[in-house]
C-alpha cells in the first residue's frame, strides 16, 4: 500500500512493540487495510450510540431492549460479532446499500416472505427468475452447521499466529470444509474457462453470488482437505502430537525419528529370546509394572548374574533389569525425546504453513459471516412484515420520507398498541420539526424511531414502516437526556451544550440532528436563548434535517423567520376536567395520551401528571397545582396589560391631538375631568404593582361615576361610550 510515511514510522513502532508478544505476523496481510477516514460508513458518535439504544438499553447496560438486540437472529458468533459491526457502521454508499438489500430481499423471498417479492428492484421481464427453494435450504444448513461448530473466525486467527491446538484446527478447517461442500451444491455446471459458476437459477444478487462463490472456493476446499489429510484425527483427539502428523517427504525429520523409536523397541523385544536361554525358561516375558517397562520378574529362589539390577519385589518374586535392558531403554528414551522434538517442530511448520492460505480462508469465513448477517435481516423482514426501503440518488435533494414508521424496539413490547407517525423532510421545502407535547406523550420515541429507521435502512435491512423513502445520511447527530460528570468538573448543563457544540461543529447537510430537551439545565430564559440560537444556527448554517424536541412553545417562533422550512408539531391528548367547580389547572384534568403527531404547538405539559405517577405526596402536588395556577395568573395578566400598552403606544401622535381638540370643542369645563380620568387608565396600564393598578382603577371609577351623575342629557354618556369603543 502506498502510505505517508508518518503512517509507515507508526506502523513500524507497531511492529516491533507486537513483536515481543508475537503477534507481529497480523500485519502481514495488507489485503485488510483501509483508510481510517473512510466515507463509505455514517458517523455514529458513542454518544449517538448510548442515547439512541442501538447496542445496551439505558436502564441497565444490557443488550435487552437495545436495537442490535432486536435486529439479531444471526446463527454464529462471528456473524454475530459482524451484524454488530454493521449497525454501529451503517453505510453510506448506496450501490453498497442497494445490493445489501437485493440480497436480503433474494433471502426473503426463497423463505417464502410475502413482502420480498414486491420490493426487488426494478428488473426486465426476462431477467426474473424465480429462486429455488434448495438455496434457502442449503444456506440455513450451512449456517446451522457453522452454529453448532467453534468460532471459526477467531479459530483462523489462532491458527495462523500459530497458538491453536490440533483439536482445534481439525474442528475448524473441518467446518470450513463442510461449509464450502454445502454452497457447492448451488454450483452450476464448470466450464473450461471458470472454475465454478452459479447457476443462473439460483442466485439473483450479485452480492450474494460473490459471498457464494468465495466461501466455496474450490482453492479453499482443496487447500482444506490437504491440510486435513495431513494430520490423524484420532491422534489429536488423544493429544498424541508424536502421531499427529502423517510422516511424508515434507517432515522427513518426523519419519527419521520415528524410524529410531521403532528400531529402538525391536532391539528391546528381542532382548528377550537372550535371557530365555540364558535361563532356560522357554515362556519367559517382559512385563510392565506401574509405567516400568521391559522388566523380568522372576521367583525368589531363581539366581540371577549380579549385574542385574534389581527394581521392585513381592514375597514371593524379584523385578530386575539386565544392564541391556537399560542400555536399550536409554537409547529408547532419547529416540522418544528427539521424535517429540521432531514432532513439536513439524507442527510448529505445519502451523507457520497456514499463513500462505490465511487469505483466502479469511475471506471465505468473511463471506460466511456475511451471509449470515444478511440471512438473519432477512429472518427480521419475513418475521415483522417490515418494507424495503427506498433510496433516492445523491444528486438529489436530501430527504426522508417515512409512513406509518414504528420504533423497531417498542413495537415488540407493544405489538397492536403501537401507534404509527408519519414523517416528512424535505431540504427543498420543510427540514426542521419542532416537536412539543405533554410529558411522556411520545415526543421521544418519535424522534428516535426516526433515527433508527434511517440507520437500520443504511445498514441494509427493511424497516418497520409502510414504506420509506430516504436520502443516504453521513451521520445522525443526537443531544437526548441528562448526564455529568463529577470526576471531571463537567456539570450537566456543561455536558448539555458540549453535546450540542459537538454538533454544530459536525453535522452537514446530509446530516440528521435530533435534539430533545436543549436548554433545561439552566433557569427558563437562558435555557430559551439558548435553545432558540441553537437552532437559528442549525438553520440558517447547516440546512440539515433537524428533529427539535422542546418544552419552551416561545421557540417555535422561529417559524416566521424561516418560512415553509420548519414546521411546529405536538403529540396528540384528549383532556377533560374532573369536576365542573374545578379550577382551571393541569392537576385538574384527566389526560390520554394519543401519541399522533400532528400540526400545532402544544403549551400544556401536564408535569402533575407525571408527578401522580411518581407518587409524589398528594398534598405536595396539590400545593404545587395551586402555585401554578397563581403564577400561570400572574404571567397572563402581565403579558394581556403589555399588550395592550403596546396597542396604545403605537396609535400615532396626530390621533392624540386629534382626541384633546374634540375634547376641547366638546366641553371645556368637563375636559380636566375627562383627562384625569385617561390618567388613571393608563397608570394602570404602565404599572405592576397590584396595589397601585387597583387604586389607579378605584379613582377612574369614581371620575366615571362623578361625570355621569352631573349631566342628566346624552352627550357626557355619548362621550363616555365613544371613549370605550375600539
Amino acid at each position: 500500500m502506498n502510505m505517508p510515511d508518518l503512517v509507515v514510522q507508526a506502523l513500524a513502532l507497531t511492529i516491533r512493540y507486537l513483536k515481543q508478544f508475537g503477534f507481529e505476523r497480523v500485519f502481514c496481510q495488507g489485503a485488510f487495510f483501509r483508510p481510517f477516514s473512510s466515507n463509505f460508513e455514517m458517523v455514529l458518535s458513542a454518544n449517538a450510540l448510548q442515547q439512541l439504544e442501538v447496542l445496551r438499553n439505558n436502564s441497565d447496560g444490557s443488550e435487552s431492549g437495545s436495537l442490535l438486540q432486536s435486529m439479531n437472529n444471526t446463527l454464529t458468533i462471528f456473524g454475530s460479532r459482524l451484524l454488530r459491526h454493521w449497525v454501529t457502521h451503517p453505510l453510506c454508499d448506496r450501490n453498497m446499500i442497494i445490493a445489501r438489500l437485493d440480497a436480503v430481499s433474494e433471502i426473503g423471498e426463497s423463505m417464502g416472505s410475502p413482502h420480498t417479492s414486491h420490493d426487488i428492484k426494478n428488473l426486465d421481464a426476462e431477467d426474473i427468475q424465480i429462486v429455488k427453494p434448495e438455496f434457502n435450504h442449503v444456506l440455513s444448513s450451512v449456517l446451522t452447521s457453522l452454529g453448532r461448530a467453534p468460532d471459526i473466525q477467531r479459530g483462523i486467527t489462532r491458527i495462523f499466529h500459530q497458538t491453536a491446538t490440533p483439536t482445534e484446527f481439525i474442528a475448524v478447517i473441518q467446518a470450513i470444509l463442510h461449509a464450502g461442500k454445502q454452497l457447492q451444491l448451488l454450483h452450476g455446471e464448470e466450464d473450461e474457462e471458470s472454475e465454478g459458476n452459479l447457476r443462473a437459477t439460483s442466485v439473483r444478487s450479485e452480492l450474494l453470488k460473490k459471498l457464494i462463490l468465495t466461501a466455496s472456493s474450490p482453492t479453499v476446499i482443496r487447500n482444506a482437505a490437504k491440510l486435513l489429510s495431513s494430520l490423524n484425527k484420532d491422534a489429536a483427539d488423544q493429544r498424541d502430537l508424536e502421531s499427529l502428523i502423517i510422516s511424508g517427504s515434507q517432515f522427513l525429520e518426523v519419519a527419521r525419528a520415528r524410524k529410531e523409536v521403532q528400531l529402538s523397541n525391536e532391539k528391546l523385544d528381542s532382548l528377550i529370546t537372550l535371557y530365555r536361554k540364558q535361563l532356560r525358561m522357554s515362556k519367559l516375558e517382559f512385563i510392565s509394572v506401574s509405567g516400568t517397562t521391559h522388566l523380568i520378574e522372576l521367583s525368589i529362589d531363581v539366581k540371577v548374574p549380579l549385574n542385574w539390577v534389581k527394581v521392585n519385589s513381592t514375597k514371593k518374586t524379584i523385578r530386575y533389569h539386565p544392564p541391556e535392558v537399560l542400555s536399550a531403554l536409554d537409547k529408547l528414551s532419547l529416540a522418544n525425546e528427539e521424535l517429540k522434538i521432531a514432532s513439536q517442530s513439524a507442527w510448529n511448520s505445519f502451523l507457520g504453513e497456514f499463513s500462505k492460505y490465511y487469505s483466502e480462508f479469511q475471506a471465505a469465513v468473511q463471506a460466511l459471516a456475511t451471509l449470515d448477517c444478511l440471512h438473519s435481516l432477512a429472518v427480521l423482514s419475513r418475521n415483522k412484515n417490515y418494507v424495503r426501503p427506498l433510496f433516492v440518488y445523491d444528486d438529489e435533494p436530501v430527504q426522508i420520507h417515512i409512513s406509518a414508521g414504528h420504533h423497531p424496539v417498542l413495537e415488540s413490547i407493544l405489538q397492536d398498541n403501537f401507534v404509527p407517525n408519519n414523517t416528512d423532510l424535505h431540504t427543498d421545502r420543510e427540514y426542521c420539526q419542532i416537536v412539543t407535547g405533554p410529558n411522556m406523550g411520545g415526543k421521544s420515541c418519535y424522534i428516535r424511531q426516526v433515527a433508527l429507521i434511517a440507520i437500520m435502512a443504511q445498514v441494509g435491512s427493511f424497516v418497520p414502516a409502510s414504506s420509506a423513502k430516504l436520502h443516504v445520511l453521513d451521520g445522525v447527530y443526537t443531544r437526548m437526556g441528562a448526564s455529568d460528570s463529577i470526576q471531571q468538573g463537567r456539570s450537566t448543563f456543561l455536558e448539555e451544550l458540549s453535546e450540542a457544540s459537538h454538533i454544530l461543529q459536525n453535522c452537514t447537510a446530509r446530516s440528521l440532528v435530533i435534539i430533545d430537551e436543549l436548554g433545561r439545565g439552566t433557569s427558563t430564559h437562558d435555557g430559551v436563548a439558548i435553545a432558540y440560537a441553537t437552532l437559528h444556527h442549525l438553520l440558517e448554517h447547516k440546512r440539515c434535517m433537524v428533529l427539535f424536541v422542546t418544552h419552551y412553545p416561545k421557540i417555535a417562533d422561529i417559524i416566521t423567520k424561516f418560512p415553509g422550512s420548519v414546521g411546529a408539531y405536538h403529540v396528540s391528548y384528549l383532556a377533560s376536567r374532573k369536576t365542573e367547580d374545578s379550577m382551571n389547572s393541569e392537576s385538574d384534568h384527566d389526560v390520554t395520551y394519543l401519541y399522533k403527531l400532528v400540526p400545532g404547538v402544544s403549551d400544556k405539559s401536564f408535569g402533575f401528571k407525571v408527578a401522580e405517577l411518581a407518587q409524589l405526596p398528594s398534598s405536595c402536588i396539590s400545593r404545587a397545582s395551586t402555585m401554578a395556577a397563581k403564577l400561570e395568573m400572574v404571567v397572563s395578566n402581565r403579558t394581556s396589560r403589555r399588550s395592550v400598552k403596546m396597542q396604545l403606544d403605537s396609535s400615532s401622535i396626530y390621533q392624540r391631538e386629534e382626541k384633546e381638540k374634540n375634547l376641547e370643542m366638546d366641553s371645556s369645563d368637563s375636559f380636566g375631568a375627562y383627562k384625569e380620568f385617561f390618567l388613571n387608565l393608563e397608570a394602570v396600564l404602565s404599572t405592576e404593582d397590584h396595589v397601585k393598578s387597583f387604586q389607579y382603577l378605584k379613582q377612574a371609577r369614581d371620575i366615571a361615576e362623578e361625570l355621569i351623575s352631573s349631566r342628566g342629557n346624552d352627550a357626557p354618556e355619548s362621550k363616555i361610550a365613544r371613549l370605550h369603543a375600539p
